[in-house]
């Protein structure tokens, strides 16, 4: 062999050498998993369909509960309406009632007051018959009673 030649070959074999136990003394090996990491994202790619399917379902589902509630809030706006009517139409039956009761507490106060006079006016024409009566049998009484005495 020629000296360049086996200056060469010990070099090579100096930096094999010097590979060789340099990279399992790195610690970790790295192993190029081509075909595992192909697959798994292969894999990955073809579960996208049904993920989307599965977002598309929530976002349908969740289109619907916001329709149910926007449905239900409108409902709840128009019982508010209708109870705002009821209670206009209550409160004024209420000052109806009311001005009904007071003309009514009226008319019983003005029926009592008629009560009242008449039975006045029976007392007080009871008390005159009577006071008649007693003064005409005094005035009789004294009539007598002169006339006897003359």
């Amino acid at each position: 062999m020629r000296k360049p030649t086996k200056s060469k070959l010990i070099r090579l074999s100096l930096l094999l050498l010097v590979a060789g136990i340099s990279l399992p003394a790195g610690g970790k090996t790295v192993s190029a998993n081509y075909f595992n990491n192909l697959y798994d994202n292969i894999q990955q790619f073809s579960g996208l369909p049904e993920e989307i399917n599965q977002l598309k379902n929530n976002y349908n589902q969740a289109l619907q509960e916001l329709d149910k509630a926007r449905i239900a809030s409108e409902q709840l706006q128009q019982q508010n309406v209708n109870l705002a009517e009821q209670n206009s139409n209550l409160s004024e039956q209420n000052q109806q009632l009311t001005q009904m009761v007071g003309q009514l507490q009226e008319a019983e106060a003005a029926r009592k007051r008629g009560a009242e006079r008449l039975k006045t006016v029976a007392i007080t024409a009871v008390a005159l018959a009577a006071g008649y009566f007693v003064i005409i049998r005094v005035l009789r009484f004294g009539m007598r009673r002169t006339n006897r005495l003359k």
